[in-house]
């Protein structure tokens, strides 16, 4: 009985060390992201400002407002607009050797190309809160980066798209499309309104999600534009108006967001949701980075702004700002995501803003070729 007694206590005891070990372990580390959130808080009200640029697609400005009101310290001045504004504006200040930009938010077409140009530092090393290092928390358990080295350029929406297409519901049944490939039967030839893929402001990640994608790749492209006499037109609301009155059954590349939009107001169009399509779908990152701009005036605050909002609260507010764009955080909550744009767990996603996936040249060059004679759209 005595040595139970002896052991059973020993028990105990050990697992007080343990647990007092632990809590001390705990607290050490609270105190060293603490200090330093702390010290770099102190920094950024001394430099007072940031200037973050950011495209007006994804980044609503109620997330800077947002921000503001949690660090009144920090002024924020916002250069807000399309990224084919932004980007030359960049490029222009860096020429007159002016150093503005602190962050830029925007899509990794015109980011990976500055990347290449050595304009960002590296993002990763300024994440110190356990919320974001704690890649649990996120999709796949991971960080998505668009550059190979998986530091500059980091990806924090992850929401369901694929290749956009939409149907005139009094021509078309979203319903008998059960994959992208249905689209190219012959009753569809000539009745296909498509956005025009060699415009210079075309969403180039559509393509190269087509092109690379496993099931779809090279040929679905060349049969698309070379076989089926589709119209192009360089504005999304004019392909969707075709849509609408009829004028075509199929309009490919027409966001949901517009298609959403227009059939609240009456038109009889509905969008084929990607993951209603044995397709593997995409995640759809294609306007929603951020990176840290090199050599910026407000190193501290830029600091202070990224952890804040890869941040639960941060996300949240970027999440809720649109409406219809899934965080690749995991702890926040979904419900106000349409579904259509939720990822679900019983489905595989492809990523295709990696390094690997960046380069939409082939894709374009099989378009052209496929295009060859016919009249850039007006």
């Amino acid at each position: 009985m005595f040595r139970q007694l002896k052991y059973a206590l020993s028990i105990v005891i050990l697992s007080a060390i343990q647990l007092l070990a632990a809590s001390a372990a705990c607290a050490a580390e609270k105190a060293s992201w603490q200090a330093e959130w702390d010290a770099t808080l102190q920094a950024a009200k001394k430099e007072g400002q940031i200037f973050i640029y950011a495209a007006i697609g994804p980044y609503h400005p109620g997330i800077f407002a947002q921000f503001q009101i949690a660090f009144p310290d920090i002024k924020v001045t916002l250069i807000h607009g399309n990224s084919n504004r932004i980007s030359p504006r960049l490029m222009a200040e860096r020429r007159a050797g002016k150093y503005l930009a602190d962050i830029y938010l925007g899509g990794p077409t015109s980011l990976y190309s500055f990347y290449k140009n050595q304009l960002f530092d590296a993002l990763a090393p300024q994440l110190f809160l356990p919320e974001i290092l704690d890649t649990s928390l996120w999709f796949e358990g991971k960080h998505f980066y668009i550059d190979a080295e998986r530091k500059f350029i980091f990806v924090n929406e992850g929401s369901v798209s694929g290749f956009a297409l939409s149907v005139n519901t009094q021509q078309a049944k979203a319903s008998e499309f059960k994959s992208y490939w249905d689209v190219l039967q012959p009753k569809w030839k000539g009745k296909i309104v498509s956005l025009d893929a060699r415009d210079p402001g075309f969403g180039a990640s559509e393509l190269r999600y087509v092109y690379y994608h496993p099931d779809l790749g090279p040929e679905f492209i060349r049969r698309f534009f070379g076989e089926m006499d589709v119209q192009l037109s360089r504005e999304h609301q004019q392909a969707l108006d075709w849509l609408g009155i009829g004028k075509f059954a199929i309009c490919a590349f027409c966001r949901d967001g517009f298609v959403t939009r227009a059939k609240k107001q009456g038109m009889p169009v509905e969008y084929i949701r990607p993951n209603d399509l044995k397709e593997m779908p995409r995640l759809r990152g294609s306007a929603s980075a951020i990176t840290l701009v090199n050599r910026a005036p407000n190193p501290n605050a830029a600091k202070i702004f990224i952890n804040w909002f890869l941040s639960r609260r941060g996300q949240i507010v970027y999440q809720e700002s649109h409406g219809d764009r899934d965080s690749m955080r995991l702890d926040i909550p979904k419900d106000k995501v349409p579904i259509d744009q939720r990822r679900r767990p019983d489905k595989k996603y492809f990523f295709v803003e990696g390094p690997e996936y960046m380069d939409v040249k082939p894709a374009l060059k099989i378009v052209e070729d496929a295009l060859a004679g016919k009249p850039r759209s007006q």
